[in-house]
């Protein structure tokens, strides 16, 4: 594995690396220039400042800079599916009081149910056979009734369990993913822990975020996610193969991490965020809707924190990792805007990510503007 090369510090006074008829943004756009490296202070680490070590330091970019970067309807969806959640919850609540009497008499079967179970437990031979009979055919009915849970009483569980169990499976999962990943650090793939140093810095982010590197069996991916109080970040081994063998592309490496990085600035990968969609997100159309207004966010600030635009990671994740440097972006790009229709519409319109003509149109487009989430 050649590990001989060092990732490329992207320039922001330059306009951002041209891709078929891809044009320079605005000059707003970009923050100060970056200025030379300096000896390091305290930076943070892995969730701790690091000590003195020489590397370099990088300038903050801009909190308004960066704001311009989110899709202009990430925040509506988000204020949308925020209030449906509320009233989703709320409605629960009021059917579960309204039909209180439902429940109350369930539970007095379930209490009778369990007692007089016991009681024939601790009496077996106390009574009789007809006795015995009716006993059964009592307990028989009584466990009829208890079969049928109200529907008020099983909403109101199915919220109370999934706020409950939510803490205990991130918990389950990031286990998981430490157990059978490899940690970027330092010392073991350093060109990529510093790209995540370099990005943490110019966000302001308090803590560099913890990034692991998992098996994927093939299957080309990354995502930022998240347990109570802390973010993290995996990559599927496969897409580091476009870094370190084949074609040692460190400035797709960058994008795909300074995507997942902008979910992590934009605070998607919190545990308050998830809380606060957490049933809304499920109604289809509207949950992939806000999903697909993310993404674009964080595609849009990848390319200010990476200076590329992009489209080579969107074909690494399209055509594969061995050809994907063969697609001819502008041929693609061009093919990209003849992609419509009914059906197109509507696959895009159940899918939580653009599709990818979408998704590079929106990357290439030379104003800026907001991506279409339909």
């Amino acid at each position: 594995m050649d590990n001989n090369f060092t990732p490329q510090q992207p320039q922001y006074q330059q306009p951002i690396q041209q891709s078929g008829g891809y044009g320079a943004p605005p000059p707003s756009y970009y923050p100060a220039p970056v200025p030379a490296a300096q000896p390091m202070g305290q930076v943070p680490s892995s969730g701790q400042p690091a000590p003195s070590s020489g590397g370099p330091v990088y300038e903050k970019i801009d909190r308004k800079i960066l704001m311009q970067c989110r899709h202009k309807a990430e925040r509506r969806w988000y204020r949308r599916l925020a209030v449906l959640n509320i009233l989703i919850i709320v409605g629960v609540i009021a059917f579960f009081i309204y039909a209180f009497d439902d429940t109350r008499e369930y539970a007095e079967n379930v209490y009778n149910s369990v007692v007089a179970s016991v009681e024939e437990w601790e009496n077996p031979d106390s009574a009789d056979s007809e006795q015995s009979s009716q006993k059964t055919e009592e307990l028989d009915k009584i466990e009829e009734q208890t079969e049928d849970i109200p529907q008020s009483l099983y909403y109101m569980l199915e919220i109370l369990i999934t706020i409950v169990a939510i803490p205990f499976v991130v918990y389950f999962a990031y286990a998981q993913y430490r157990s059978m990943s490899v940690r970027i650090t330092e010392k073991t793939y350093p060109e990529i822990y510093a790209i995540v140093e370099e990005y943490s810095q110019k966000l302001g982010l308090k803590r560099v975020p913890k990034i692991y590197m998992v098996q994927g069996n093939g299957v080309l991916n990354a995502f930022s996610t998240f347990i109570p109080f802390k973010q993290y970040i995996e990559i599927y081994a496969d897409l580091l193969e476009v870094a370190y063998r084949e074609h040692h592309d460190m400035d797709t490496i960058r994008f795909i991490i300074a995507h997942e990085m902008g979910h992590i600035y934009y605070k998607h990968a919190t545990m308050h965020y998830y809380y606060a969609i957490m049933f809304s997100q499920l109604i289809p159309i509207l949950g992939s809707t806000a999903s697909r207004a993310r993404e674009y966010s964080c595609d849009r600030l990848a390319q200010l924190l990476s200076g590329s635009d992009g489209v080579d990671a969107m074909m690494s994740l399209t055509a594969g990792i061995h050809l994907y440097k063969q697609v001819d972006h502008q041929d693609y790009i061009e093919h990209a805007k003849t992609v419509k229709g009914f059906f197109v519409f509507c696959y895009n319109l159940v899918c939580d990510h653009p599709i990818t003509t979408k998704r590079v149109l929106a990357l290439v487009d030379p104003e800026k503007k907001s991506g279409k989430l339909y």
